[in-house]
């Protein structure tokens, strides 16, 4: 089974037992000030910075990425949104559907709970089945796509552990 994609290389789940993925919004953004000391919010661009990183048995293979050309990260952290009335979202494009990573809806219940939904998806529109009994809305889930620069990675190695540390940077181009 493969986890992590980056570009062509496949890491091994052997050198990703351990697994962990963050998100970070970069970007140009500022807050302007009025001659009142009011604010004003401007933002020219929006992108995301990944941090990924892994441990495992196995070597994970990073010495093998070109560094020096943009890839497309496969990620491992499912990200949500928040479904309108008709219980329908607008996925990004660029998303995984490999077998394992494919879109998922749930309802959300008020006692805080969730309950699994059907999912139909018609290009990138996305609509979950209704869920019998009350319920507060419905979010979709899905695995990012994110074409990348990745900066070079850092891998360590344990020998009391008999284990690989590893950990990549990527940014959205």
């Amino acid at each position: 089974m493969i986890i992590l994609k980056l570009g062509t290389l496949e890491i091994p789940l052997r050198a990703a037992l351990d697994i962990d993925q963050t998100y970070e919004f970069i970007g140009g953004e500022t807050t302007l000030r009025t001659i009142s000391g009011d604010g004003i919010k401007q933002e020219t661009w929006k992108k995301t910075r990944t941090t990924i990183s892994g441990g495992g048995w196995i070597p994970p293979l990073l010495q093998s990425l070109d560094t020096t050309a943009a890839m497309l990260v496969a990620c491992v952290a499912p990200q949500a949104l928040l479904m309108d009335v008709g219980r329908q979202a607008t996925l990004p494009a660029a998303r995984r559907s490999d077998a394992g990573h494919t879109p998922w809806a749930v309802a959300l219940l008020p006692d805080g709970g969730t309950r699994a939904a059907s999912l139909v998806i018609n290009g990138n529109v996305a609509t979950a089945g209704q869920v019998i009994g009350d319920t507060i809305g419905y979010i979709v889930s899905y695995y990012p796509l994110l074409t990348c620069w990745v900066n070079r990675p850092v891998q360590s190695f344990s020998r009391g552990g008999a284990s690989y540390r590893w950990e990549i940077v990527a940014e959205e181009v």
